[in-house]
C-alpha cells in the first residue's frame, strides 16, 4: 500500500470518529508536534528541554542544601537485598 492510499484511509477514518475520539487523536498530534520534548518523568509525563533543565537544577539545589544521596553500591545493595533495608 503506497503512502497516498494510507493517507486517504487515515483521513476517512478520522472523518468517521466521534468527538471524544477526535480529542484523543488531537492530543496525540499535539504531543507528536512537541519538538522540544527531551525526556519523560518517572510518571510518564513528557518534559520539554526547559522543564528538564529546571528539574535537574532543582535536584542540584536540594543536594547542595543537604538532601540525602546514595552511592551506586548503596542502591545496588538495596535493590538486590530488599529485606535488609
Amino acid at each position: 500500500m503506497n503512502i497516498e492510499v494510507k493517507k486517504v484511509r487515515l483521513i476517512e477514518w478520522i472523518l468517521s470518529l466521534n468527538e471524544d475520539a477526535l480529542i484523543e487523536v488531537e492530543a496525540i498530534k499535539n504531543k507528536d508536534l512537541d519538538h522540544d520534548l527531551v525526556a519523560y518523568s518517572t510518571k510518564g509525563e513528557s518534559l520539554s528541554q526547559e522543564q528538564y533543565i529546571n528539574h535537574i537544577k532543582g535536584i542540584r539545589d536540594r543536594v547542595e542544601d543537604g538532601a540525602s544521596t546514595y552511592t551506586t553500591k548503596e542502591i545496588k545493595d538495596f535493590v538486590l537485598n530488599p529485606t535488609k533495608s
